[in-house]
């Protein structure tokens, strides 16, 4: 049983935040005074405990629909607090749309409720956390797509109970929801949860092949987060922790599931630590490209996972990336375990930028882009919808053409 983390006790483990004003300033950052994080296996045994912090006696429970096994420990919770759930929405859908959030922020005002659980991955919290400011704020969705739209908190405040170890929705300011133009992105202090309960323990039961999409997406966070011209000393602090804890447990959590709850606490550990980086510096151009790859793939009938579309482009970005940020991918082939003696640093980079396309291609039915159920003739639309994402584009470190977009998507077209 790991011992439980809240707050600012996360950092703990890393030499730059021995620096008390460094963690004071890494408090504020991280806005951790306006937020509870917790981490740690038996996390969501405090879900009572924190439903009285917060004053909240009625709870609404969004789920994934695959999750009525865990509404029990859930309803334990409750209970043994003296708390009421006061109902169920478990219709939430992979990679939420405009129609499905509104539905939902509709269920959530009819439900004499004051507070929301999301129990679920990162379509299920981003659901949750767009809906309750929906339902607050009013309008159409789409009206808040964009950057600090949302004009007050919402009257529901949302706990986030993750049930993978990926998209870091249970710590950042930021849902994706989809509409007919594609993934689109609303960033507001309001979406942020207000509790978050990451309970290692919820993911043990992950598929192999879940596991492995979700860590990808832990890892391309901490990667980009790194990389980016919005980073920091303090961001690279974090997101080394998030590295040192998911490049050398991800295939550990994937080989061996429920039987390695260590490896199971790291990947949750990392996917936490990359979610804080998001709200403060965000991804890059992997992301933006995988974007052209859901899309496209959406299209077609054969979706393409997020985590695995990034995944399949992140390491030609790491390759465009590394003559400024050769340093921070030589540590991720480190703590990965690769043997890095009598390499150079560029060759240690290149160690990395294999190792990351190995792991998808060997555990994860998305080898390639053909394999995705995508072509040649598909790569001109792929890097047209990715250069039009600025918003992580543009903090890439590196500029990155049209041209440099369709090298990346045709070095893994087979």
């Amino acid at each position: 049983m790991t011992a439980l983390q809240i707050n600012e006790e996360l950092l703990q483990g890393s030499n730059y935040f021995t620096d008390t004003d460094r963690l004071a300033e890494a408090v504020d950052y991280f806005a951790f005074g306006h937020r509870r994080i917790i981490l740690g296996d038996g996390a969501l045994d405090l879900l009572g405990d924190e439903c009285e912090r917060l004053g909240t006696d009625r709870v609404f429970l969004v789920r994934d629909a695959g999750l009525i096994a865990l509404e029990e420990p859930v309803r334990q919770a409750l209970g043994a607090a003296g708390k009421t759930l006061v109902g169920v929405y478990g219709k939430v859908m992979p990679n939420p749309t405009v129609e499905s959030v509104t539905d939902l922020a509709g269920h959530i005002k009819n439900a004499d409720c004051q507070a929301v659980i999301a129990l679920g991955g990162g379509s299920t919290i981003d659901s949750a956390k767009a809906a309750c400011c929906l339902a607050t704020c009013g309008g159409v969705l789409p009206d808040y797509f964009g950057f600090d739209l949302f004009d007050r908190a919402a009257h529901w405040p949302v706990i986030a109970v993750p049930t993978t170890s990926g998209t870091g929705a249970e710590a950042s300011r930021v849902a994706v929801i989809a509409d007919t133009g594609g993934k689109q992105a609303i960033y507001s202090d309001h979406l942020t949860p207000r509790v978050a309960l990451v309970d290692p323990q919820l993911t043990r039961s992950l598929p192999a092949a879940l596991t492995a999409i979700s860590g990808l997406d832990a890892l391309g966070h901490a990667l980009e987060c790194t990389a980016s011209k919005k980073s920091n000393p303090l961001g690279d602090a974090v997101a080394r922790m998030a590295l040192a804890s998911g490049c050398s447990h991800l295939e550990r959590a994937i080989d061996k599931g429920e039987h390695d709850p260590e490896a199971r606490y790291h990947m949750a550990r990392c996917a936490l630590l990359s979610g804080l980086l998001l709200s403060p510096i965000n991804t890059g151009a992997g992301h933006a490209l995988g974007y052209g790859i859901e899309k496209l793939s959406a299209a077609a009938g054969r979706p393409v996972p997020h985590g695995a579309a990034v995944s399949l482009v992140l390491p030609g970005v790491m390759r465009h990336n590394a003559p400024v940020a050769a340093d921070k991918y030589y540590y991720t082939a480190g703590v990965a375990g690769l043997k890095l003696a009598g390499l150079s640093r560029e060759a240690g980079v290149e160690r990395a930028v294999v190792w990351l396309d190995n792991l998808r291609r060997q555990h994860t039915s998305f080898a390639s882009l053909r394999a995705s159920g995508l072509d040649e003739k598909d790569i001109p639309a792929m890097a047209g919808i990715a250069l039009s994402i600025r918003r992580l584009m543009d903090p890439n470190p590196v500029e990155l053409t049209g041209e440099d977009a369709e090298r990346i998507y045709r070095a893994v077209l087979d």
